[in-house]
């Protein structure tokens, strides 16, 4: 069996990934003016979920 990577979501998960850590980080703030911390965390946890799930739908296996 052979596991295929498809870059384009592949791709979008690693930038979302990255986006979460700058704000877990704080160092997104010096582009993005949350109203408060409950915002940033939300904004992290969709920034979370979507670079996972676009991490799980870049797997794939080939078709024969």
């Amino acid at each position: 069996m052979k596991i295929t990577l498809d870059l384009k979501y592949f791709i979008a998960a690693i930038a979302s990934l990255i986006i979460a850590y700058m704000t877990v980080a704080g160092t997104i703030d010096n582009y993005i003016h949350f109203a408060g911390e409950a915002n940033a965390m939300g904004f992290f946890l969709m920034a979370s979920l979507l670079g996972l799930g676009c991490l799980v739908m870049s797997i794939g296996s080939a078709k024969k």
